[in-house]
């Protein structure tokens, strides 16, 4: 009992060392991982930032959306290491920003760029990175190692001093006691307690061995696990990676789709088609637009280098001879087939007309808005047969919703160019109507008034001379009393075209202003000037002998003209000038009509 009392300590002891050594050791092991871990967590969230939030960032900078940058800056913030983050807006301003109370050990300034905006930039993203706040994780998980490696010491220690004392104190102090009786059997009863001792040992040495062997296959097993969970692991990151380029890529052309102009969309979907196509791992990558009477227009193909194309030959098909291909994508929206063999017989001539055409398995997507079928969106496999998995299929239905919506945009685009351009022929019929007399195509009485001004201002201000004519057809109602008002437009017609010969010269401004009333405006002519033009014309006009047997002034149509020249000490605007005119020729009727007054010159003579 004295001997094994000793032995009992030693072994608490050795135990004791072994396990803080052994903590020691994890300690140290978890310190090294945990710094390295440190470093590369702040290397990598950088790249996290680029991959994950900077395309939406760059969305929703260039939508001018808060909200969206507020939850963007956020989920930044919350990545490990980041204590600070700021958006700046393109002059350096910070727009943004949201902090952690620690120091900083990292700065990075991240452009935030869109494709829209090509090369230069729309703000700039400020990330402040810290060690410490990675440190102060890394001693808390420390810590907590070692609160739990001490209670497993402990329990480790008092299980083994129960150990100690069931298994091997108390044998020995019975085989002490034995070993102390007087009498002649102690020697074989201590035999006896030997070969039982031995006995144990070896049974303990057994059930060792299984607990190892047990033990090894555990590992074992844990090994395989590990390496299945690696798999798992490289396969899901795969996976992410795939569906980070995806989204991406759809949020790229979405945006380049919607910002492009009419007549860039063609090549724009012939870039998608292509990123789709190689993106998928298909062969052949297409879009078929549907016109209203359901036929088969202007196709759009990708191909893969070395596969033909065979886009051109569905060029003006009609959709209602397909009998099961075409009547399932717009049932059901999406068809996918592994195999040709899997349609049903009544698609035997399309199965057929595919075959002759290299296709050994194909997924297609319609393109309809509130029931129009709009196009078609499809992949074709050529080299090899292909099991479509969802994932695929959602990415088909998702680039088909994307180039549905461009198709729409490209027939709402030419919807409005074609009600622009109808509003612009009617707008120019309107100022037609509004600025041009209707029966005789000289300018409208609103013309002249707009040209009276201008001529008047430029006259005043570069002391150029200006003259203003008013012409009225003598006793014009008579006129149309006699002979009609058919006549009397032909008449007037007639009298227009006079007038526009006799002033082709000059660069007047030719007026109907009333019914039988026109105005001549004569920019840069003087009063002599004008006075000559306009008696002139009062004889032309006599001299076309146009009947008019009701006038009392001749047997022809005649006219009375009065003159109006500019003169600024006299005329201070252009309603002075043109009432100068009116005076005048009312002087003409009162004279006895048929004649031109000038207020130049006084009264003129009749013929």
């Amino acid at each position: 009992m004295k001997l094994a009392k000793p032995l009992a300590r030693q072994w608490l002891i050795l135990s004791v060392a072994a396990g803080c050594a052994f903590c020691l050791l994890v300690l140290g092991l978890r310190f090294y991982l945990g710094s390295q871990l440190q470093q590369q967590l702040l290397q990598r969230v950088p790249l996290q930032v680029q991959q994950q939030f900077m395309p939406l960032l760059a969305q929703s900078v260039w939508d001018v959306d808060p909200a969206m940058e507020q939850r963007l800056l956020q989920g930044i913030h919350s990545l490990d290491g980041v204590t600070e983050v700021s958006l700046l807006n393109s002059r350096g301003q910070v727009r943004l920003s949201l902090t952690k109370p620690l120091p900083a050990s990292h700065r990075i300034e991240l452009p935030v760029q869109s494709a829209g905006t090509g090369d230069q930039p729309l703000g700039t993203l400020r990330l402040s990175l810290s060690l410490r706040s990675l440190e102060y994780t890394l001693w808390q998980d420390i810590a907590q190692t070692l609160a739990a490696l001490v209670l497993a010491m402990l329990l480790l220690t008092w299980l083994t001093r129960r150990y100690l004392h069931s298994q091997i104190l108390a044998p020995l102090a019975t085989l002490a006691t034995r070993w102390q009786r007087p009498d002649h059997d102690v020697p074989q009863l201590a035999q006896n307690e030997i070969d039982q001792l031995d006995q144990t040992l070896q049974a303990y040495d057994k059930a060792g061995k299984v607990q190892l062997q047990h033990a090894r296959q555990t590992c074992l097993e844990l090994t395989q696990q590990r390496d299945h969970l690696s798999s798992l692991l490289a396969m899901r990151t795969a996976e992410l990676e795939q569906l980070s380029r995806f989204h991406q890529m759809v949020s790229e052309m979405s945006s380049r789709l919607v910002q492009l102009d009419h007549a860039d969309v063609e090549g724009e979907i012939a870039i998608a088609l292509s990123r789709i196509g190689n993106l998928l791992d298909v062969d052949r990558c297409y879009l078929f637009r549907v016109t209203p009477s359901l036929r088969i227009r202007h196709t759009q193909e990708w191909c893969r280098t070395g596969i033909p194309s065979t886009a051109h030959q569905y060029e003006n098909y009609p959709l209602h001879e397909s009998a099961w291909f075409v009547p399932q994508l717009i049932k059901q929206q999406l068809v996918a087939l592994s195999q040709l063999e899997d349609m049903p017989p009544e698609g035997h001539n399309e199965r057929m007309r595919f075959a002759a055409h290299g296709i050994q398995s194909m997924a297609a997507a319609t393109l309809s808005y509130q029931g129009q079928v709009l196009g078609f969106f499809g992949c074709d496999c050529v080299l090899q047969k292909r099991d479509w998995q969802d994932k695929e299929l959602t990415l088909i239905r998702v680039f088909s919703e994307m180039l549905c919506h461009t198709l729409l945009q490209c027939q709402y685009r030419q919807a409005h160019d074609a009600t622009r351009t109808a509003l612009a022929v009617a707008h120019e019929r309107l100022d037609a109507m509004v600025n041009i007399d209707g029966l005789t195509s000289l300018a409208s009485r609103k013309t002249f008034q707009q040209q009276l001004l201008r001529a008047y201002k430029h006259a005043r201000d570069s002391g150029q001379a200006l003259s203003l004519l008013l012409v009225n057809i003598d006793l014009f109602c008579d006129y149309n009393a006699c002979f009609g008002h058919v006549e009397g437009d032909h008449c007037l017609i007639r009298l227009a075209d006079q007038l526009k010969q006799h002033f082709a010269q000059q660069s007047a401004v030719i007026s109907r202003l009333n019914g039988d009333e026109f105005g001549i405006l004569l920019p840069g002519t003087s009063a002599d000037a004008a006075y000559s033009l306009a008696e002139s014309l009062r004889q032309a006009i006599w001299q076309l002998g146009i009947p008019h047997i009701s006038s009392s002034v001749s047997t022809c149509i005649t006219v009375s003209v009065g003159i109006a020249s500019l003169d600024p000490t006299q005329h201070d605007n252009a309603n002075t000038l043109q009432e100068a005119a009116a005076h005048c020729l009312h002087q003409a009727k009162q004279l006895g009509r048929n004649r031109v007054i000038s207020a130049s010159h006084g009264y003129g003579a009749s013929t």
